[in-house]
C-alpha cells in the first residue's frame, strides 16, 4: 500500500474513532501534527485548536453549540485536569447559550488574572464543586449559572437564568442565595441581580427569554407565559408563548416562530414541516377566536426599533415610569 495512502487510512480512522466520541481528533505528535496541518491547508482538515482536527465537511455540518462541545472535549482529552466554567459549562449542562458567547471555550485556573490565549479565556477561580456534563468537568449547575449572570448581558443571562430555574424546580430565591454565596464582590453583581429578578422557569426556550428580555428592555407590560386556550369545538388545549390582556378586555397573544420547530425530531415528532405549518395555521385561526396574534421572528427581536413598533401597533401596554434596563 502506497506510503500517502497509509497515512490517509490512519488518520481517518483517527478522525472517525473521535467522531463516534463525540469530539475531534487530537494529535500530540510534531510529526503527525505537521502532516495534519498539511491536509489543514489543503481544506480536507479543519483545525479548531493547535493539535485538534476535524473533517472540514463535518465541522461545517455542526451546529455553533455542537462545535464547541466537542472541543471542549477534545481538549478535556488533551488535559484531563481541567474544569471548564461559565458559557462552556452552561452549554454542557444543557443551558440555552447565546452563539454570541461561544467564541470562547472557558477554563477555571488558580493563577492571577483573566485573559485569553486563542480560543481559551482561562478565569483565575477556584472550580469550587465540580461535576461532569456533556462527557467534560465542568462546574456545577448553580456556578455555571452565576457565572453566566456575572459575565453577560440581560437577554443572553436570563436565557440562562430561566432554564437554570426549570432545571432546579424552584423560584427565583435559591438562585438567589446561589448568587449571593458565589457572586458576592465579583464584577457583575449589580447586572446579574437585576437580570435574576426577571427570570420566570416558565419560559421554555432561550428564545423566548431573550424576546421578553428585549420587551423589558423596552418597557412593555411582561406578559403572562405560557397560558392555556382551550378549542372549544375540539376540547384539545394549546399553550401560547406570551399573552396581555389589555385594559378593554381584549387579548394578545405573542408567538415566537423559530425554525427549531420544524426541524428538531423531538419538537416535530416525525411530522414534516409542510404539516407542521399546517397545523400551526390552524391552531392560529382557533386563537383568532379569542385575541389577536402578533408573530415574530428571532431577527425581529434583535431589531429593536422594528420590534417596538411591532408590539405598538397591536396597543401592548408599557409599564408606568419604566426606564431601560
Amino acid at each position: 500500500m502506497p506510503r500517502r495512502e497509509d497515512f490517509l487510512n490512519r488518520i481517518d480512522a483517527r478522525l472517525d474513532e473521535a467522531d463516534r466520541d463525540g469530539r475531534f481528533a487530537c494529535m500530540l505528535g510534531r510529526t503527525d501534527r505537521e502532516a495534519m496541518g498539511r491536509l489543514v491547508h489543503s481544506g480536507m482538515l479543519h483545525s479548531p485548536y493547535p493539535g485538534v482536527f476535524v473533517h472540514s465537511e463535518l465541522w461545517q455540518s455542526l451546529g455553533i453549540g455542537e462545535q464547541q462541545l466537542r472541543l471542549a472535549r477534545s481538549l478535556g482529552a488533551m488535559h484531563p485536569d481541567w474544569t471548564f466554567c461559565d458559557a462552556t459549562a452552561a452549554l454542557a449542562h444543557g443551558l440555552p447559550v447565546s452563539h454570541r458567547q461561544l467564541s470562547h471555550v472557558h477554563v477555571c485556573h488558580l493563577g492571577s488574572g483573566r485573559h485569553s490565549r486563542g480560543l481559551v479565556r482561562w478565569h483565575a477561580t477556584d472550580a469550587g464543586e465540580t461535576t461532569f456534563a456533556s462527557g467534560i468537568r465542568v462546574t456545577s449547575l448553580e456556578r455555571s449559572a452565576v457565572d453566566c449572570l456575572l459575565s453577560m448581558d440581560f437577554g443572553d443571562g436570563l436565557a440562562v437564568a430561566d432554564a437554570t430555574l426549570r432545571r432546579l424546580e424552584s423560584h427565583t430565591d435559591s438562585l438567589d442565595k446561589a448568587l449571593g454565596r458565589l457572586g458576592a464582590g465579583r464584577r457583575g453583581i449589580r447586572q446579574a441581580r437585576l437580570t435574576l429578578s426577571h427570570a420566570d422557569p416558565r419560559s421554555e426556550s432561550g428564545g423566548e427569554s431573550i424576546a421578553r428580555a428585549r420587551m423589558i428592555e423596552l418597557g412593555f407590560v411582561v406578559p403572562e407565559l405560557q397560558v392555556e386556550f382551550v378549542d372549544p369545538l375540539t376540547g384539545k388545549g394549546s399553550r401560547v408563548d406570551f399573552l396581555w390582556r389589555l385594559s378593554d378586555g381584549s387579548m394578545v397573544v405573542g408567538e415566537l416562530d423559530g425554525r427549531q420547530k420544524y426541524v428538531d425530531p423531538v419538537m416535530t415528532q416525525g411530522r414534516d414541516a409542510v404539516e407542521l405549518l399546517s397545523a400551526e395555521r390552524l391552531r392560529e385561526s382557533r386563537l383568532t377566536r379569542s385575541a389577536r396574534v402578533v408573530r415574530f421572528s428571532f431577527a425581529d427581536v434583535c431589531n429593536a426599533d422594528y420590534f417596538e413598533r411591532l408590539l405598538d401597533s397591536f396597543r401592548i401596554p408599557r409599564r408606568p415610569g419604566f426606564r431601560h434596563v
